[in-house]
């Protein structure tokens, strides 16, 4: 069962929605989704919904949000920064923990592209809380990494205005703020999952056009502390693994393999 909510953070409110198994039994675990770079909280092609979902059905709880801007955020564009949206996910770690349906001992958390960059940095905070972790299509490089044509694209444009209008073509001009590369730039989540130890999942698809699908190799490589790593190569997949095209198996496997790797180890 799907129910809304606004959970408080120091400068703005973070919209999100719980969805909690449809059953009277007991408490139970719950996974924390993050979206990626311009999406919003149910993911392209409602993703995100499709994942809590088929959680749902195995009896696990989940919750997804809007980072600052994104989505349903009554925040502005320029509030969205790489470590304001690691604080958000600490926000709703902190709400789930003290969720009364929720076993604060047994929660996970999925991140999509970037949002998999906000999971890792996040994981070194959570070494052993977090029981199970997945990344979807993450880009999780320290450092500018796969933004770097950004980065040199809209230098000027930051020096001059603070802010950079870039264009995405399938929604209006994405506005990220001169804090957000400078967060970008300086952080290293490579470093923060070296210290993660629970159980990890790295999914990507051959046909990646924005993350290098060999990236699923690094993080594991960076998880040796982990108790278990897994990863899933999706042949002829791309970024968000087919999921707008008429046939969706694609995605349907991917969402199955997570929904079905979390029961296991969470």
């Amino acid at each position: 069962m799907e129910s809304n909510l606004n959970i408080s953070s120091e400068i703005y409110d973070i919209p999100a929605v719980i969805n909690i198994p449809d059953t009277n039994y007991g408490v139970f675990p719950a996974v924390i989704l993050c979206h990626g770079t311009a999406s919003q909280k149910n993911e392209v092609g409602d993703l995100f919904v499709k994942l809590g979902d088929k959680m749902a059905e195995a009896g696990i709880a989940s919750i997804r949000f809007d980072f600052a801007g994104c989505g349903d955020s009554k925040a502005d564009q320029t509030d969205l920064t790489f470590y304001g949206e690691v604080s958000d996910t600490e926000k709703v770690y902190e709400y789930l923990v003290g969720h009364e349906s929720i076993d604060s001992d047994r929660i996970g958390i999925v991140g999509f592209s970037q949002g998999a960059r906000v999971m890792a940095e996040f994981l070194g905070g959570h070494t052993d809380s977090i029981k199970a972790a997945v990344s979807l299509s993450g880009a999780c490089h320290n450092g500018e990494g796969v933004f770097r044509g950004w980065f040199e694209r809209y230098h000027d444009e930051l020096e001059e205005n603070g802010y950079a209008e870039i264009p995405m073509g399938w929604r209006e001009d994405l506005i990220l703020s001169a804090k957000w590369f400078d967060d970008i730039k300086s952080s290293s989540p490579m470093e923060e999952l070296k210290k993660y130890e629970g159980c990890i999942l790295a999914v990507s698809g051959t046909d990646d056009e924005l993350v290098p699908y060999r990236h699923v190799h690094e993080i594991l490589d960076a998880c040796s502390k982990a108790e278990m790593r897994d990863l899933k190569i999706i042949k002829d997949a791309d970024h968000i693994f087919n999921c707008l095209d008429a046939e969706k198996s694609k995605a349907e496997y991917v969402l199955d393999c997570v929904s079905s790797w979390m029961y296991r180890h969470i």
